[in-house]
């Protein structure tokens, strides 16, 4: 028996793509962090991904009443502060049928936030935006950064109906 020989399959297929500089710099970053090389952190990023998605039991298990499921999309959040309002351009980054994460950029950490705001969106797909009163319910500022946890004001209005159907279709379809 030969100790030094290797146990797992040889690595002969190249896997190339191009990307911008940004991504290569957090890359290289995250590479000097965990002492590997980008082609060792990508394969196992893509690993991880594979084994996740074949084994469900591996999936963090969602104890929210109404999940919320990851996304991009634009919105503009509107702030009633000192009698005026104010408009953020905003990115939602994860959206349930009475909540929403979202991700304020170039913002001001000492700009005091009221407990109700209003935030407006479109949804993929969808012919108009859609506007929600939201109440506040943590938020966390970091470098210009601000992420709002936020609940939308109940209401049994046609964008909650609309809500609700484009994530019910993004779950049974997978998307996200």
């Amino acid at each position: 028996m030969n100790i030094f020989a290797k146990n797992e399959t040889r690595k002969n297929t190249k896997i190339s793509f191009r990307t911008d500089d940004e991504t290569l710099a957090q890359l290289k970053s995250i590479c000097r962090i965990e002492n590997k090389t980008i082609s060792s952190l990508i394969e196992s990023i893509l690993t991880e991904h594979v084994l996740v998605h074949e084994n469900p039991l591996l999936i963090e298990q969602e104890k929210r009443q109404s999940p919320r499921k990851k996304c991009s999309i634009p919105a503009v959040v509107v702030f009633k502060i000192n009698n005026s309002k104010n408009y953020y351009n905003s990115m939602i980054v994860s959206l349930s049928s009475n909540s929403a994460q979202i991700v304020l950029k170039n913002f001001s950490q000492f700009i005091k936030l009221g407990n109700s705001f209003f935030i407006l969106f479109n949804l993929p797909k969808n012919d108009y935006p859609l506007l929600f009163e939201c109440t506040l319910v943590r938020s966390k500022c970091i470098d210009g950064e601000c992420i709002i946890v936020s609940n939308f004001a109940h209401d049994t209005s046609k964008n909650s109906e609309i809500l609700r159907k484009f994530l019910t279709f993004n779950e049974l379809s997978g998307d996200s």
